[in-house]
């Protein structure tokens, strides 16, 4: 048996040397981030630019184009249109909050019955005529009525109040 006794000190071990070499090194990171970081600021850009009053209006003009109640409005429609009534054209004007349809129809009963039914729903305020006219050739048509339609929405529906 065999036993060995060692005085000398243990020796210096790397790992502690390796440690404060990553935290200086962390540490140096950290500070280059920071620095790079800020500097940033939220806000405009050094040449402000204002909107000069063209863009304005079409900006003002597509927030109306948002704003306007198009769910209520189709709703409406295809609430109030029955199978004597074709669609074709639907033109709509958000800043005065007006409708203008075209379409045809079966007979004039039909053209002067769909203002009325247009008026009993909460997002219209008025319906007009404002044509009604053959709808053109001689050959019998399943449609031979043209008509214009003018449809003015409530306020509160959407538009300018």
């Amino acid at each position: 048996m065999r036993l060995n006794i060692d005085f000398a000190p243990p020796s210096v071990s790397r790992s502690p040397l390796r440690l404060k070499i990553g935290s200086v090194v962390l540490v140096l990171m950290l500070a280059a981030a920071w620095t790079l970081t800020s500097e940033t600021e939220a806000g405009l850009p050094p040449q402000e630019v204002m909107p000069n009053e063209e863009d304005i209006y079409s900006i003002n003009r597509a927030i109306d184009d948002l704003d306007f109640p198009w769910l209520a409005v189709l709703k409406s429609l295809e609430d109030s249109v029955d199978e004597s009534i074709r669609l074709i054209q639907f033109d709509a004007d958000a800043r005065d909050g007006r409708l203008n349809l075209q379409g045809e129809a079966r007979d004039g009963r039909a053209t002067l019955d769909l203002p009325g039914r247009l008026s009993g729903h909460p997002v219209i305020s008025a319906a007009r005529l404002l044509s009604q006219n053959p709808a053109g050739n001689d050959e019998p048509r399943e449609f031979p009525l043209r008509f214009a339609l003018e449809i003015s929405l409530r306020a509160s529906a959407g538009g300018q109040p």
